[in-house]
């Protein structure tokens, strides 16, 4: 059997999206059995065995004991040891917390989600403080309230490693050639993205290369190829070893995120093969590290990252066996092309937005990172202290931001996507068999393109006008869609909105609001005009009332709207 990991992970996969919806607990020991069971038969009769307990073992490891529902009193206290790799936004971060003590001894020993504004909270961080917040879906929710929270690093055992790359990141800072080189860099080359304002990513977003801003495999091959061209007068068995030694930290030092220890854990795996002279096959390796990645974390299974990361790398490499034959350039537009087939629908799929200028543009703009990832490993090992070598690494960072501008001013980005999950399943199910099918490699990308597009045709959002309401705490947000143009009311900064603004494909997008003061900079960039109002306002034949609830009139015909999660459609 060629590929004896993808039926496993097949196996394990169908597990975890059939315990999603039933989760039902089956002790370890159940697979365990199975697993020592199959060594009494032979042949494929022992593989399908195996992939019985695979199959029980993902039920075991994706069941989540639920939380009773409890009302949690404002303040409460708790004291919990962080257990996830921080997530950071503009002004707080989020992290899952073990709590250690509570005023609820229900949640000792469970997980809890906290949101907290505090500065020197890393993984493994040990926290005290009073907070508030609620039980939604059997999960609690936490948000630290300020002046009552110590944080305690003194047991931390990877305190001051965090804490280096916090003095190399303000060290950059006082370096830097620019703000917008510092604010790329620092994503490129820490995994620290919260510099990154919306000006600055729009035109990675409108050319469909912000994968390029996340570390990924990509930029652990680069940083391979780096530390082996650096390290060029060691014999190789060292080299690799002292390579090996360097990517885990690597991972821990840029957040631990899934495309990194995805990428690294493949590297390790490789190296391993060098060392021990033995065939390594890509496609079985990628398939051993989603297993692996999913057996840890189950729910890793529904992230985007996870998602994005393996189905790149599942493009990459079949791109490469179709096009291994052909000359590096040919090769290389053709691996674009299928990394862009493999994730597109996935992009689609969340954010509703498609640039095909990617395929193009991805070998190109990544020619600028070689020598930038390069010269970095040079500025951490000086710490960032050498101005000319952190402003001789920043020259690249703004050639590599011109040249995704450049891209971008070119216009070749649409929205108005929303592709149903069956249907991104079905395309996949196509792609995969044309891969599989001994045709030219021609016909495989001319068959994919048209596979493709008939894709987008199916993924066309359904643009009648309509008006959504979105269930907050106290009063929704509204949401109107029609004839291109967009208006958000709201009085704080949803996000989400965003995403509808894709969806809808609007021309024209409004924010009208009773609180300017409210929003950021950021937010307010993605709207065309900002209007301000008090309890009504008037534009484009839409009337908002702002009474008890909501009360709209779009072309004389009245809504009365209810705080809740609903799409209504217009006549």
């Amino acid at each position: 059997m060629i590929y004896p990991w993808l039926f496993t992970l097949i196996t394990f996969v169908l597990g975890i999206l059939l315990n999603q919806k039933l989760n039902l607990s089956v002790s370890l020991v159940v697979p365990v059995l199975v697993f020592l069971l199959s060594v009494v038969f032979k042949g494929y009769l022992r593989y399908i065995v195996l992939n019985v307990g695979v199959f029980l073992l993902a039920f075991s490891v994706s069941y989540k004991e639920k939380i009773d529902s409890f009302e949690i009193k404002n303040p409460s206290f708790f004291e919990c040891r962080v257990v996830s790799f921080p997530n950071e936004y503009k002004t707080s971060k989020s992290f899952d917390c073990k709590v250690i003590s509570s005023d609820y001894q229900q949640l000792k020993g469970k997980s809890i989600k906290v949101y907290s504004k505090e500065e020197d909270i890393y993984f493994f961080t040990r926290l005290a403080f009073f907070g508030k917040g609620k039980v939604e879906d059997g999960e609690v929710k936490v948000s630290t309230i300020k002046n009552f929270v110590i944080v305690d690093n003194s047991d931390n055992p990877l305190y001051s490693f965090f804490k280096l790359k916090d003095n190399l990141i303000k060290n950059y800072g006082l370096h830097r050639l620019n703000n917008e080189t510092f604010a790329t860099g620092t994503a490129l080359i820490f995994g620290e993205r919260r510099y990154i304002d919306y000006s600055i990513y729009k035109p990675f977003l409108e050319t469909g290369l912000a994968h390029l801003i996340a570390i990924s495999g990509s930029h652990i091959a680069i940083l391979f190829f780096s530390l082996n061209f650096i390290l060029f007068f060691l014999n190789e068995r060292v080299r690799y070893s002292v390579i090996a030694f360097i990517l885990p930290f690597y991972a821990v030092f840029t957040g631990f995120g899934i495309p990194v220890v995805r990428s690294v854990f493949m590297a390790l795996f490789f190296i391993f093969s060098k060392f021990f002279y033995l065939k390594s096959n890509s496609l079985n390796i990628l398939f051993f590290t989603a297993f692996v990645f999913l057996l840890i974390s189950p729910d890793s299974l529904f992230s985007m990252s996870f998602q994005l990361s393996f189905m790149a790398v599942l493009g990459i490499i079949l791109g490469i066996e179709v096009f291994k034959d052909y000359n590096n350039f040919v090769k290389l537009l053709g691996v674009s092309l299928f990394a862009t087939l493999f994730t597109a629908p996935i992009v689609l799929y969340y954010f509703y937005n498609f640039s095909p200028t990617g395929i193009i543009a991805t070998p190109i703009a990544s020619l600028p990172l070689y020598p930038l990832l390069t010269l970095s490993v040079f500025n951490i090992f000086t710490g960032f202290n050498v101005d000319f070598l952190v402003k001789f690494m920043d020259f690249f960072g703004m050639i590599f931001i011109e040249v995704v501008k450049f891209f971008s001013s070119l216009g070749f980005y649409y929205t108005g996507f929303s592709p149903s999950l069956w249907v991104v399943g079905l395309y996949f199910v196509v792609i995969l068999t044309v891969f599989l099918l001994k045709i030219r490699p021609v016909e495989k990308v001319l068959v994919s393109c048209f596979a493709f597009v008939v894709f987008l045709f199916l993924s066309k959002s359904d643009l009648r006008p309509k008006i959504y309401t979105i269930k907050t705490k106290v009063y929704p947000v509204v949401f109107v869609a029609r004839e291109g143009k967009c208006y958000l009311f709201t009085d704080f900064e949803y996000r989400m909105a965003l995403n509808l603004l894709r969806k809808e494909g609007c021309r024209v997008s409004y924010l009208l609001t009773e609180n300017t003061e409210k929003f950021s900079d950021d937010f307010v960039l993605n709207f065309d005009r900002i209007i301000t109002y008090t309890y009504q306002v008037n534009v484009d034949d839409v009337r908002f009332k702002k009474w008890v609830e909501p009360y709209l009139v779009i072309n004389g015909r009245e809504y009365f709207l209810k705080n809740d999660d609903r799409v209504i459609f217009l006549d």
